[in-house]
């Protein structure tokens, strides 16, 4: 009697079960390969819903497999979808990993020179813009970027160089013309400065520009602003904001107005609209000469505005004017 050993038997069951598992395993990390490079297009391509962006990308970042200039992609997408959020320490993180990966990734030097100027913070900003110019001086953002802070600083002379240079590279010509309208406006040449304003305007007609060029012809002597802001504000009015700020210029409203108009439904939109509120309603009582009036607003509005801000740039620079001797 022949007996059959059971070992070849067990030995050739192990071997199929073995190669089902590597077969099983193969598939799996194709398929987690695959979700990664679907959760990368998707961080990549989302836009206006920050929160599933971030998710995209996070789950892209988290597989571990990619490197490089793929990886520095992606925590460049999450840090500007932070950022959107106004999460600027998660967004910095994310520009670092990305400039680790890649020191001379203009757009990520660009972006978190911005989000250290959202913290309020002028020189690591400038910093930034410095270095994103060194490696890319032919692109007009970084030098607007870094006049927005110049002026926070009061250096208005070099902050209408930087918009020069940025007109002269083929910057955004209405937000550049409204940008070194602003720095001539806090350094008192309300000639120029209404002269670049009202270019801005007639490139990108707005309510809160035609309130700026408002300022300066006022500021500078004209006796036909009013006149002009009918005109220039005249799509603006009817809208609640900020076309009560411009019907009160006008004379036809009173603060009272002003205030209950800047309640917005939305907490963010509120603030917001309260910042713009405190700016606006100061300069109202400063060309009325009612100086210990507008201060207290002026005040409110550099702890209250969000640091990227117009307002808050605006606020600074007068309140630096106001406490000159």
């Amino acid at each position: 009697m022949t007996t059959v050993s059971s070992g070849p038997v067990a030995s050739h069951s192990s071997s199929i079960t073995f190669r089902h598992n590597v077969t099983a395993a193969v598939l799996l990390i194709a398929a987690s390969a695959a979700q990664a490079q679907s959760d990368a297009d998707r961080c990549v391509a989302v836009s206006g819903t920050p929160d599933l962006a971030i998710q995209h990308c996070t789950r892209a970042i988290e597989f571990g497999k990619l490197a490089g200039e793929p990886l520095a992609r992606l925590h460049y997408k999450r840090g500007i979808e932070w950022a959107a959020k106004s999460n600027y320490d998660r967004a910095i993180d994310d520009y670092d990993a990305a400039l680790r990966l890649n020191p001379k990734f203009t757009d990520a030097l660009y972006n978190r020179g911005n989000a250290w100027s959202g913290k309020g913070e002028s020189d690591r900003a400038i910093a930034d813009y410095d270095a994103a110019i060194g490696v890319s001086p032919r692109e007009p953002s970084a030098y607007i970027g870094r006049a927005v802070e110049l002026s926070v600083k009061g250096d208005y002379g070099r902050a209408v160089a930087d918009y020069d240079a940025a007109i002269a590279l083929g910057g955004k010509a209405a937000m550049t013309l409204l940008g070194r309208g602003r720095a001539r406006f806090y350094a008192g040449d309300f000639a120029r400065s209404a002269a670049d304003l009202e270019q801005a305007l007639k490139l990108e007609p707005n309510g809160y520009t035609a309130l700026w060029l408002y300022l300066a012809r006022k500021r500078g002597g004209a006796i036909d602003a009013e006149q002009q802001l009918e005109i220039d504000g005249r799509s603006d009015r009817s809208t609640g904001w900020p076309g009560t700020v411009i019907v009160l210029y006008l004379g036809r409203t009173d603060t009272d107005s002003v205030l209950a108009a800047s309640t917005n439904n939305d907490p963010r939109r509120r603030a917001a609209q309260r910042c713009e509120a405190n700016f606006y309603l100061a300069h109202w009582y400063l060309l009325r000469g009612e100086r210990e009036r507008a201060l207290p607003l002026l005040k409110e509005a550099q702890a209250g505005c969000p640091k990227e801000f117009f307002e808050y740039e605006g606020t600074v620079a007068e309140l630096r004017r106001l406490q000159k001797p």
